[in-house]
């Protein structure tokens, strides 16, 4: 059975097709972006092609996008010629993008069980300023769901690793390393949750 990068790489131009005309996540960016610092660095953790990117770099962000799956960042890079977009995992260091006010980890964290979350909060702060803020958008729940990890397509099989967290694990996974502030809400009964979470000063 093939991992979540396989359908990432197979399924990117897709995902690049259904979300660079999609302005339904805009609300969220704005209220984001208007809490850091005037022109802002900000990492798009797990960015996919970069549809996201390129809506905080147009709202006035530097963005650095990162992303495991080659193909995103192959379209991210020809969609977004001028931003800066690097082959990374969220577990692994990338502190080599050097320092930034800002990261936006939208729907990556799905892709992590609870005893892996620490691990990617500590590579996160190895590159957010003091006081930097990082906005957390997760399915809320617990736990792997079947539903949206095992896909078929082209007669392959995929388990893309889909997990649903709750805020009190997010606390908890990132205790002494983040600190929670506060969740922003922008559409009313959404099964998506969206956190902002600081990094105090050392």
């Amino acid at each position: 059975m093939k991992n979540t990068k396989d359908f990432y790489n197979k399924t990117a131009q897709e995902w690049a097709d259904k979300f660079y005309n999609d302005d339904a996540m805009m609300p969220l960016l704005e209220a984001y972006i208007s809490k850091l610092p005037e022109n802002a660095k900000v990492l798009d953790l797990c960015c996919g092609p970069g549809y996201e990117s390129m809506r905080m770099r147009n709202l006035g962000a530097q963005v650095i996008g990162l992303d495991f799956s080659e193909s995103c960042i192959q379209l991210a890079r020809k969609r977004n010629p001028n931003m800066a977009f690097h082959v990374g995992d969220m577990l692994e260091d990338y502190s080599h993008i050097g320092k930034v006010d800002g990261i936006a980890v939208i729907a990556g964290l799905v892709h992590l069980p609870n005893e892996k979350l620490e691990i990617a909060f500590k590579e996160m702060s190895k590159v957010l300023e003091n006081k930097g803020l990082i906005l957390m958008v997760v399915r809320d729940g617990i736990g792997k769901s079947d539903k949206s990890s095992y896909v078929k397509i082209d007669d392959e099989s995929y388990d893309r690793d889909f997990y649903a967290h709750t805020l009190e694990e997010l606390i908890r996974y990132s205790a002494g390393i983040f600190k929670y502030v506060e969740e922003v809400v922008y559409e009313d009964e959404s099964i998506w949750k969206n956190y902002i979470f600081m990094k105090p000063e050392e």
